[in-house]
């Protein structure tokens, strides 16, 4: 969909998207949100991972996201997360490593 074609809410509700998409490091303009209006609305309702979002769309994290704080998870909880993605080897799992604090 084109960025003229949404309604005035639809438009305000992008404008959301983008907002909520900066603060994951995700520099897309809300007429590239209108373009992927479906795909952006279901991640924004929770029905797709960010990373669904990123991969329909083609679109790459350009900016730093926010870290995750190290008083939001316990630390056995922290440490387990650590090690499951560790072993994975993944780029997306790595990436994930940067965003965890330390135990």
């Amino acid at each position: 969909m084109r960025y003229h074609e949404l309604t005035t809410a639809q438009k305000r509700k992008a404008q959301g998207i983008v907002e909520r998409l900066r603060v994951e490091g995700v520099g897309e303009s809300v007429s590239q949100v209108a373009a992927y209006f479906d795909d952006a609305c279901a991640w924004d309702a929770g029905d797709i991972t960010l990373a669904t979002l990123l991969d329909r769309a083609g679109w790459k994290r350009t900016a730093p996201v926010q870290t995750i704080h190290r008083a939001e998870l316990p630390a056995g909880v922290l440490r387990h997360v650590r090690a499951v993605l560790a072993a994975d080897g993944s780029l997306a799992s790595k990436e994930a490593l940067e965003l965890l604090p330390e135990v």
